[in-house]
């Protein structure tokens, strides 16, 4: 028969609220207690459950990280998945479990968001809202923003100066000589999206260059639509020179459409993505892009949930991470 705590209770002659504490809040019960504890248990072969445990601690040892539906599955995201990679190792050091989701999944029909299982902390990775981050605050479960940020008191937000990015890109191409500069937008956060776009139009404006808004398209970010769209735009009599690309992804989908029509990269068209994905080095010509540091903002947002977890107050509540241009064979 398997044991139980009442079980163990007898064996060493404490109580069984004594028994459970050693479990659940070890620094409350004296050394010796827990020797004698610990050595019952041994003997009976006794394992205290999980989630009585839990409940006793009022602690699951879960993290969750939320997705934007759009961006998932993450572990295969160009950028998420390094991010990803960080927060795994991390609750692995703290023996926590990882659960992966999206903003979709958590979301009831009522406009709530809740968890299956109840979890000590959420991460929500790029695209959420307010009502979504209150509805984890009305539950007590400590959020952290990732790749975002949304104004709110109290809400540690960790994000990228992507406008900088942007703005260095579209300088770095018009320094080459280019005068029609495309710009395919990815549809991301809000927060993203402006930045990005805005950072490319006061380089243009800054120039002296006239925006002209058929070189400006919105896209989803996968590599078919931006195939597309770089189709159409380049198949234009007066067709951009360069095509900035606000992720990525997106930049191989351009670069695909240009060699299919039979146009060089970068002497007929050049191309910069965004992020410094694994996928701008293993394509050919390499690809320029701007460089986030997503491994870095991984362990950053996990460090910070781990720190609300645990109760104490962030010093600093939002981080807002550099971009540098890598320059590369794509122009």
């Amino acid at each position: 028969m398997v044991a139980t705590i009442i079980d163990v209770a007898k064996k060493c002659g404490y109580s069984k609220a004594t028994v459970s504490r050693a479990f659940a809040s070890p620094e409350a019960v004296s050394e010796r207690a827990k020797a004698r504890i610990y050595a019952a248990a041994n003997e009976l072969n006794y394992t205290p459950n999980p989630i009585a445990r839990a409940m006793a601690r009022q602690k699951t040892d879960n993290i969750t990280f939320v997705i934007h539906e759009n961006q998932y599955p993450a572990i295969l995201n160009p950028f998420y998945s390094s991010a990803l990679e960080a927060i795994m190792q991390e609750t692995m050091k703290r023996n926590y479990g990882l659960f992966v989701t999206t903003n979709d999944h958590v979301r009831l029909p009522s406009g709530e968001v809740s968890i299956k299982k109840h979890m000590d902390g959420v991460i929500i990775a790029g695209q959420t809202d307010r009502s979504s981050i209150e509805s984890f605050c009305k539950q007590n479960i400590p959020v952290v923003v990732l790749n975002n940020l949304i104004q709110m008191e109290h809400l540690p937000c960790i994000a990228v100066d992507n406008y900088h990015g942007a703005k260095c890109a579209a300088e770095h191409l018009i320094q080459k000589g280019h005068r029609r500069i495309a710009l395919l937008e990815g549809r991301f956060s809000p927060q993203i999206y402006h930045d990005r776009h805005n950072g490319y139009m006061d380089a243009i404006v800054s120039a002296g260059l006239t925006v002209d808004p058929l070189l400006i398209r919105d896209v989803d970010a996968n590599e078919l639509c931006a195939e597309t769209c770089a189709r159409e735009m380049l198949s234009c009599p007066e067709r951009p020179t360069a095509l900035l690309c606000t992720n990525d992804t997106i930049a191989v989908g351009a670069m695909k459409a240009a060699m299919r029509m039979g146009l060089r990269i970068p002497e007929d068209v050049a191309v910069i993505g965004f992020d410094d994905s694994y996928v701008s080095r293993v394509i050919e010509p390499e690809l320029t892009t701007v460089r986030i540091d997503s491994l870095q903002m991984g362990k950053l947002a996990v460090e910070m949930l781990f720190r609300l977890i645990g109760g104490e107050e962030l010093s600093e509540w939002y981080i807002e991470m550099p971009t540098e241009l890598i320059i590369r064979g794509t122009t």
